[in-house]
């Protein structure tokens, strides 16, 4: 009987380090946490103007100079507003168990970050859903520059 409670007991702690082991910390959900790419379309009287940022520590201090904690919700998407720039945010796919890592995997689209003129108003599209918000002024005019 003291057999099979230590079997036990070596079998459930055994299996919990083995399924633990296995986890990498972080969610498959992490936000706009581990971003490579952020690509600037600024909508010009020409066409547009791409601008695209890569290195880790700009896209750092972009995102957090975002100020997202200020934003606050306004409901519905204005409809009447004429848009400035978009932000669009990449990130590769985590590479899951069993997959091999490749180099050039590609980029998917996280979010995207839509700026309208006069207003400090912007559409968020994150996951397949629209919400509109409202930034302050100076980060609105940070981000028009």
């Amino acid at each position: 009987m003291r057999r099979l409670m230590i079997c036990i007991v070596l079998l459930a702690v055994g299996s919990t380090l083995i399924l633990t082991g296995c986890s990498s910390g972080k969610s498959e959900k992490e936000g706009l946490d581990g971003l490579q790419d952020v690509q600037k379309i600024d909508q010009t009287k020409n066409g547009e103007n791409i601008q695209t940022v890569s290195d880790a520590d700009e896209i750092n201090s972009f995102s957090k100079g975002l100020e997202v904690e200020q934003w606050k919700p306004v409901g519905k998407q204005k409809e009447d507003q004429d848009e400035v720039s978009t932000y669009i945010f990449y990130r590769t796919d985590t590479v899951k168990f069993g997959e091999n890592q490749a180099a050039g995997k590609d980029m998917k689209e996280v979010a995207r970050v839509t700026l309208y003129k006069e207003e400090p108003y912007i559409l968020l599209t994150y996951a397949g859903v629209e919400m509109a918000f409202e930034m302050p002024m100076e980060v609105y005019k940070r981000l028009n520059q």
